[in-house]
C-alpha cells in the first residue's frame, strides 16, 4: 500500500508542476495548443488527486470516482486537441467542438447514472467493471480518439516537418498510456503511476521543444 502512496504522490505532484509550467508558456505565449495542453495537464492533476485520496481515505466515493473517469477521459481528449492544433488550427477547432460534445454527453450521463460497487473498490483501483457500459462508451472514445490524436498527429506531422519534438510528443503518450496495461499484465498496479510520471515529463519535453520551432 505504501507504495501506492508513494508513486500515486509523486504523479500529482508531476502533473501540478507540469500543469504551472504550461499555464505560464500559455500566458506568455497565448498559443491555442498551449492553452489545451495546460487544461489536459490540469485534467491529469485533477485524476491524480482523486486517486491520491483513495489512498489515504482507502475508500472511494461516488463523486470522487466520477471526477477520476471524466478528468481520466477528457485529459487526454484535450491533450490531442493540442496536438491537432500544432498543425491544423480548423481542425482543432473542429476537434475541440466534438470531443467537448462528447465530454457534456458523458457528464450527464455520469450524473444520472448509479455506478454500483464502489464501495467494494480498494485505494487505487478502479475496476472497469464498475461503471455501466453507457459511460464506458463515452470513456473510450475520449480516451481512444485523444490517444490516436496524438499519436498519429505527432508521427504526421514529424514526416511532413522533420521536427523532433513531434517524435517526443508521441514517444510521451505511448508510454503514458500503456502504464495500465502493462501493470495489469505483471500484476504491479504501481507501474501505472510510473508510466504516468515519466510519460508526462517526455510529453513536457516535446511539448517545450515545440515552443522553439
Amino acid at each position: 500500500m505504501l507504495l501506492g502512496e508513494v508513486t500515486s504522490g509523486i504523479v500529482v505532484i508531476f502533473m501540478f508542476i507540469l500543469g504551472i509550467l504550461l499555464t505560464r508558456h500559455y500566458v506568455v505565449g497565448r498559443h491555442v495548443y498551449t492553452f489545451w495542453w495546460a487544461i489536459s495537464f490540469w485534467l491529469a492533476f485533477i485524476a491524480a488527486v482523486t486517486d491520491f485520496i483513495s489512498y489515504l481515505t482507502l475508500d472511494w466515493t461516488l463523486f470522487q470516482y466520477r471526477l477520476y473517469l471524466f478528468a481520466a477521459a477528457t485529459l487526454v481528449a484535450y491533450m490531442g486537441a493540442g496536438t491537432v492544433y500544432l498543425f491544423s488550427r480548423r481542425l482543432g477547432h473542429a476537434y475541440v467542438a466534438v470531443m467537448t460534445l462528447i465530454a457534456l454527453a458523458m457528464i450527464v450521463t455520469l450524473l444520472i447514472t448509479p455506478i454500483p460497487g464502489i464501495g467494494s473498490l480498494s485505494p487505487g483501483e478502479k475496476a472497469q467493471h464498475f461503471v455501466p457500459s453507457a459511460i464506458v462508451i463515452y470513456f473510450a472514445l475520449l480516451s481512444g480518439i485523444g490517444a490516436i490524436s496524438i499519436f498519429l498527429g505527432a508521427i504526421y506531422s514529424f514526416i511532413r516537418t522533420h521536427r523532433s519534438f513531434y517524435l517526443w510528443i508521441a514517444l510521451g503518450a505511448l508510454v503514458f498510456s500503456v502504464g495500465g496495461s502493462i501493470g495489469s499484465a505483471v500484476g504491479v498496479y504501481e507501474l501505472f503511476y510510473v508510466f504516468q510520471a515519466i510519460g508526462s515529463v517526455i510529453l513536457y519535453y516535446g511539448i517545450a521543444k515545440s515552443f522553439r520551432k
